[in-house]
């Protein structure tokens, strides 16, 4: 097996995914063609490389988790900032991922290494690398700060091993071309180079060493932070408005979409542009922060946000976690595969955007139903009685602010597994009068209604229409039955062995006082039972491989990933935990990448 060794000029390296390049984001600077060069390897060795400033960048975007898409240069407008705790950190997590891996894959990590080694030429590896995006003009400007241990080794060997040339023109300050024309601009100064396509904006220092100071406390690799000023907001939102149109401009008619399904994708865009358009006006303070334990041996990904005082995300925050669920008194079985909560008091904002969301859906889905060609129009209007009582109880649930449910799915001693889940409801009993009309529509199946009771829920069975028996019993086994409860102030669910006993203890739970709990979303996922009924599903279609090396992976266990989000006073602050079999997973993916591009 081949191996990459570090050369004193780098080589170029051309990764392919199929038959395409890969594309990492870069600058748009550092984006023009390049020539192929040659060193002293030979020419089945030469490939080509993304440049190393196309490489920090991305890893800094992917490590970080976040979405810079908007900033602006001036004062009050938001600006997003991510640092990356040094190069050796970096070098330390891929490490621990590859030592996840079989004695065969960890093989791979000489190859692995040696390519991110090879872009380190004159940087200091154990200083902290920062990154900016503005959006000072038409299009995105990038800026980052590299720690420079030897400016001349950076230069000829870093840059100039790339054919990028670097002319000084000032105090610190250099022209960066290639083949004469200009890629960008880059001023050394206190050990860092820092370099954008304007020069303008490097009349601004990043200071990585500062913003990496609050990486330290909780041993983060990556920290990615926007800040804003309240006096800011005005600018900020009118800075969103160009971002907003050309998203919901970028949506296009796909193949065989109907009018109704493209509103529901512009409805939910429109959703999602109004929650991102408030998170980066109205907040104080975001911050992310990635690292993975050593010692546990998970990723975990921190989220911190206060809001500006007064503002409508403030005010949401401030509603959070002063009552308790409805549920709150129903408990959680310890070996859950699935485990979600979710308490969430609506603003006028929520409320509004998920009841325009909720009308798309229904719109869409009655296209399917009278598109459905095989049934009478009578099944048809049936179906769409079913589906309005439904969207009206949601609806009355969403103007009453009401975000209130949960699912639990845990196995049981023959190997299934048995479901109960519930959502607070406004006159949830209209519920039982759908259900009724379920055997006259296009599901045609039966229905039984009011065959039990627990405290004053009534209790239905539904039978599983024949379509959906395979992937059902995946998960719960051979009973083709579901268990529906309506009350007027909750519906209730449950499925697979013993469902009606979990129910009745559920039920009668959650007549139990509860208390508030600070906690508003917890979910919990064992992701290998979950995988291995879409792949016995899917089978050889779409991404076959990357399951089966998954389920692989996720053999030793701690296949899980975990997400909090809680109020503390006026923040949220929220953690993603991946298992160490998921990284075990990443860590596969990775020598497998490498076996097949880096060999």
């Amino acid at each position: 097996m081949g191996h990459i060794e570090v050369a004193r000029k780098p080589y170029r390296l051309r990764i392919s995914i199929h038959s395409g390049a890969v594309h990492t984001g870069a600058p748009p600077f550092l984006n023009a063609p390049t020539k192929s060069r040659r060193n002293n390897r030979s020419p089945s060795k030469e490939r080509d490389v993304p440049r190393p400033p196309q490489i920090l960048t991305t890893l800094v975007f992917l490590l970080a988790l976040t979405s810079p898409r908007w900033a602006q240069a001036q004062d009050h407008a938001p600006k997003v900032s991510a640092v990356l705790h040094s190069a050796d950190r970096l070098l330390e997590d891929l490490k621990l991922l590859s030592d996840l891996t079989t004695t065969t894959e960890k093989k791979q990590w000489d190859n692995i290494s040696g390519i991110i080694e090879t872009f380190l030429f004159g940087i200091d590896t154990k200083k902290p690398i920062g990154f900016e995006v503005l959006l000072g003009g038409e299009e995105e400007e990038y800026r980052f700060a590299l720690p420079v241990s030897n400016l001349k080794e950076f230069i000829d060997e870093n840059l100039g091993g790339f054919e990028i040339t670097s002319r000084k023109i000032g105090t610190g300050l250099y022209r960066l071309s290639e083949n004469k024309d200009t890629l960008g601009y880059m001023r050394h100064r206190k050990g860092y180079a820092s370099i954008s396509e304007s020069r303008a904006a490097l009349n601004v220092v990043i200071d990585p060493v500062a913003r990496a100071a609050a990486l330290a406390p909780r041993r983060h690799s990556v920290g990615g932070l926007i800040k804003n000023k309240p006096e800011g907001q005005d600018a900020r939102r009118k800075a969103f408005v160009s971002i907003r149109n050309n998203l919901q401009s970028a949506i296009k008619t796909r193949k065989d979409e109907t009018p109704s399904e493209l509103a529901l994708r512009k409805e939910l865009r429109a959703y999602e542009l109004g929650e991102a358009e408030r998170f980066v006006v109205e907040s104080e303070s975001l911050a992310l922060g990635f690292r993975i334990d050593p010692k546990t041996r998970q990723a975990v990904l921190d989220l911190d946000l206060s809001a500006i005082e007064g503002t409508s995300l403030d005010k949401s925050i401030g509603s959070l976690s002063k009552t308790p669920s409805h549920f709150a008194s129903v408990p959680s079985p310890e070996n859950s595969i699935l485990s979600f909560r979710i308490h969430h008091p609506l603003d006028e904002f929520r409320k509004t955007s998920l009841q325009a969301v909720l009308t798309a859906t229904r719109n869409a889905i009655q296209g399917d139903i009278n598109r459905t060609a095989s049934t009478t129009d009578d099944q048809k209007a049936a179906s769409i009685k079913v589906l309005d009582t439904i969207v009206a109880t949601v609806q009355s649930s969403l103007q009453k602010g009401i975000l209130d449910a949960f699912v639990e799915v845990s196995p049981t001693a023959d190997g299934n597994n048995v479901m109960v889940a519930a959502i607070r409801t406004i006159q949830g009993d209209r519920l039982r009068s759908a259900l009724t009309t379920i055997p006259n529509s296009t599901l045609a199946t039966d229905v039984k209604v009011d065959v039990s009771k627990a405290g004053g829920v009534a209790i239905h069975e539904l039978t599983l229409p024949a379509s959906f028996h395979d992937d059902f019993a995946k998960i719960f086994g051979p009973n083709k039955t579901i268990l529906i409860g309506t009350s007027p102030d909750a519906a209730w669910c449950a499925a697979g062995p013993g469902a009606l006993k979990a129910l009745n203890q559920a039920i009668t739970a959650r007549a139990k006082p509860g208390a508030a709990n600070p906690v508003f979303v917890d979910l919990s996922v064992t992701a290998g039972p979950w995988l291995t009924a879409y792949d016995k599903r899917m089978g050889t279609k779409g991404g076959a491989a990357d399951r089966k090396l998954a389920l692989t992976a996720f053999r030793k266990g701690q296949d899980t990933i975990a997400f909090q989000l809680r109020r503390d006073k006026a923040r949220v602050l929220g953690q993603i935990t991946l298992g160490t079999g998921i990284l075990r997973f990443l860590g596969k993916k990775m020598a497998q990448f490498s076996k097949e591009n880096l060999e």
